[in-house]
């Protein structure tokens, strides 16, 4: 963590993210395109995940490695990218694109400051570890920025419903593949040792009331500026109609 490859990783995915974000906007390209090039390449890095973490099962043949199931936040953001590229229900659209955007911001962006899996350029996983989330995160800023998605109180309120439903749905994963010691969702421990406020240094309940809380916060954090920027536009425009 922080270390000479761990800067150099960081600073070539912010040129990746700035590049792709002045090209899109110099070629005006439509939200439609951006979301399908990035489902096909979160997919094809997906499926080099699934061929890295296949292990042989005794009972013949090879399975996935259960940790590497996709029930991490950044994972089911992969799969809510491509269920948002295909399907037509457009208000279901817009609730999964305003609730990608905090996860994305805060999941993918923790995902790259904590690196798991290290960042020793050597080692093909740390290159799908490091591409994967930089995708995620350039997603998310334009999701945000560019095609600005709904933002609103309304939407954090919204956000933090799913939010619940994905923690229960990884805390049930984690109960269930205990012998495996899945830690989905970092519920049963922290991503990595020695951690400032997320450890256990105060026990397990602590530690999971401080990562809720910090997940909130860092929610709400992530939409205020868009919520003030929604309530200037608002103001302005009942100006200009009175005028």
């Amino acid at each position: 963590m922080f270390t000479t490859n761990h800067f150099i990783w960081l600073g070539a995915i912010a040129v990746f993210i700035a590049t792709a974000l002045i090209v899109i906007k110099k070629l005006h390209t439509s939200h439609r395109t951006v979301g399908k090039i990035t489902m096909i390449l979160l997919i094809i890095l997906k499926t080099f995940h699934v061929a890295l973490s296949m292990k042989e099962s005794e009972y013949g043949g090879f399975v996935l490695s259960q940790t590497q199931l996709s029930f991490h936040l950044c994972s089911i953001m992969i799969y809510t990218v491509i269920f948002t590229n295909i399907i037509k229900n457009e208000k279901v659209i817009a609730t999964l694109k305003s609730f990608m955007v905090p996860c994305l911001f805060i999941g993918a962006a923790m995902a790259l400051l904590i690196p798991t899996e290290g960042a020793d350029f050597t080692r093909p996983r740390v290159w799908q570890y490091m591409l994967i989330h930089g995708t995620l995160v350039f997603y998310g800023i334009y999701l945000a920025a560019i095609e600005r998605v709904d933002l609103s109180l309304k939407a954090y309120v919204t956000n933090l419903k799913l939010l619940v439903c994905i923690t229960l749905i990884a805390f049930l994963m984690n109960s269930v593949l205990e012998q495996y010691q899945t830690n989905f969702l970092f519920l049963r421990v922290p991503p990595m040792d020695n951690l400032p406020l997320l450890n256990l240094n105060n026990g397990w309940y602590v530690y999971f009331l401080t990562l809720t809380a910090i997940a909130c916060l860092l929610t709400f954090l992530v939409q205020l500026p868009f919520m003030l920027w929604n309530k200037r536009a608002e103001k302005a425009k009942l100006s200009n109609a009175e005028e």
